[in-house]
């Protein structure tokens, strides 16, 4: 059972002040559950990562970044994010990649390509229901790993529209 949060103040007011608070078990442990648990645990993470990805895979926005993968590749795209998701939500999951900056390195990400992912993300939250402050809490994670990703923060065009010069 969870207690909205207007109903444990009106608790608090018809006890003593000096009367113990009693917090319900029940409510205790929602609010102690990771961010891993609240997604919907590893089925809720790799529902969203299989969604997310396939709109990655289709998107001609940023179609270059996945050209001439296979289906075994993409199945180990989807697999490394779904861990990564895991392990930095609270999940038991372990990285199973490298380091995004080796990964991404040499790509020629622009701003506008990340925003472009990231919106997708934003769209797969919102359909499979994801509340508010969850998804607000997974991209506070998600953007620490822009620097990394983003090889042109200054570029506001896609890669497409923007080649990087080497």
């Amino acid at each position: 059972m969870r207690l909205k949060p207007i109903l444990a103040g009106l608790a608090l007011i018809s006890v003593p002040f000096d009367a113990p608070t009693i917090v319900p078990s029940a409510y205790a442990e929602e609010t102690e559950k990771s961010l891993y648990d609240r997604l919907g645990g590893y089925a809720g993470v790799s529902a969203v990562v299989d969604e997310f990805a396939e709109r990655l895979f289709h998107d001609p926005k940023i179609a270059q970044f996945f050209a001439g993968m296979g289906d075994d590749t993409r199945a180990s795209f989807k697999q490394k994010n779904k861990n990564l998701v895991c392990a930095v939500t609270g999940g038991p999951c372990k990285v199973i990649s490298r380091d995004a900056k080796v990964v991404h390195g040499g790509l020629g990400i622009t701003a506008a390509d990340f925003n472009v992912v990231a919106g997708h993300l934003k769209d797969v939250l919102v359909e499979f229901n994801v509340p508010d402050a969850e998804q607000d809490e997974l991209f506070t994670i998600i953007l620490t790993l822009r620097p990394a990703i983003v090889d042109r923060p200054d570029e506001d065009s896609l890669s497409k529209d923007a080649p990087a010069q080497r």
